[in-house]
């Protein structure tokens, strides 16, 4: 039996997206209170969509049925992310998302992600940094 393959992780972007009902109120908790700064955003910086700080991504789902305080995803950061992606592949996983770029206006940086379902269905995001 060869080497087991282990992931290179990037624990500098790990995170759990959560999904709120007011940005505002969950910005004044987790960044105000709590001192987690602003990382990134998606949308107008005045009126984001959804924002990263450390360890957490919060988000407004407008249009999606809404679950205040719900789960919507896990983040694994990796340094190789086609590897894992081809291993999911190869053992019959279909992703939920494709696998594909993109770019960050807020940061100029591309990400490469892919998202799969683990075995209980919790949406998981594989990216790298590019």
């Amino acid at each position: 039996m060869g080497v087991p393959f282990v992931a290179d992780v990037d624990f500098s972007n790990l995170h759990t997206c959560i999904r709120v009902s007011d940005l505002d109120r969950s910005l004044a908790f987790y960044r105000d209170l709590v001192g987690l700064p602003i990382l990134r955003w998606t949308g107008e910086r005045e009126n984001p969509i959804m924002v990263w700080l450390p360890g957490i991504q919060i988000g407004r789902f407008e249009g999606e049925a809404q679950t205040d305080g719900a789960l919507d995803h896990i983040g694994i950061a990796l340094h190789d992310v086609e590897a894992v992606h081809q291993r999911l592949l190869d053992a019959g996983h279909t992703p939920e998302r494709p696998y594909g770029k993109s770019y960050f206006e807020s940061v100029t940086r591309e990400v490469q992600t892919v998202f799969y379902r683990d075995p209980d269905g919790n949406l998981v995001e594989f990216l790298q940094w590019l």
